[in-house]
């Protein structure tokens, strides 16, 4: 009964930053999901970066090898999947235990910001990554703000 009611206080100082901060994560994954539909049907939104690697369009790469333009179809239809499952995971965690505020949630979006750094490693790689920079910025900061902000949440104060 007792710990009921200092969650019941603990709930009622928490500051708006600190109780809303889950929907950082909540849209970031909503987003993510968006972006993830047609990537998961094999409907490539981004043709230029695919001409900037391939030196080719991807019409020409299914024309000039199909049987490579399958094995690209499979991977970029499987990458769709992943990110699919990945806009779930942070959807639900952020609505219930980064929400709650359990500290495990917390620990374990700290591999938000860390995929998308490794993302921007990867295009650093391709010569043309103009496309790709921008948005995963804006991802790497929003989740950078999702975790600093409710920080007292998850660790409060001894005092």
């Amino acid at each position: 009964m007792n710990s009921n009611r200092n969650n019941a206080i603990k709930v009622m100082n928490e500051k708006i930053y600190e109780k809303y901060a889950w929907i950082v994560f909540f849209a970031i994954g909503a987003m993510f999901l968006v972006a993830a539909v047609p990537h998961a049907l094999g409907f490539n939104t981004d043709s230029a970066l695919v001409e900037s690697i391939a030196g080719t369009t991807i019409d020409g790469l299914k024309a000039s090898n199909p049987m490579f333009f399958n094995l690209y179809n499979f991977y970029f239809s499987g990458g769709g999947l992943s990110d699919l499952g990945f806009a779930f995971f942070l959807i639900v965690i952020s609505m219930t235990a980064y929400r709650r505020g359990d500290k495990w949630a917390w620990y374990a979006f700290w591999f938000v910001p860390a995929f998308f750094l490794g993302f921007v490693a990867l295009s650093l790689t391709l010569e043309s990554t103009s496309s790709l920079l921008p948005p995963l910025m804006v991802f790497i900061i929003l989740s950078l703000v999702g975790l600093l902000l409710p920080f007292r949440k998850f660790f409060p104060s001894k005092a």
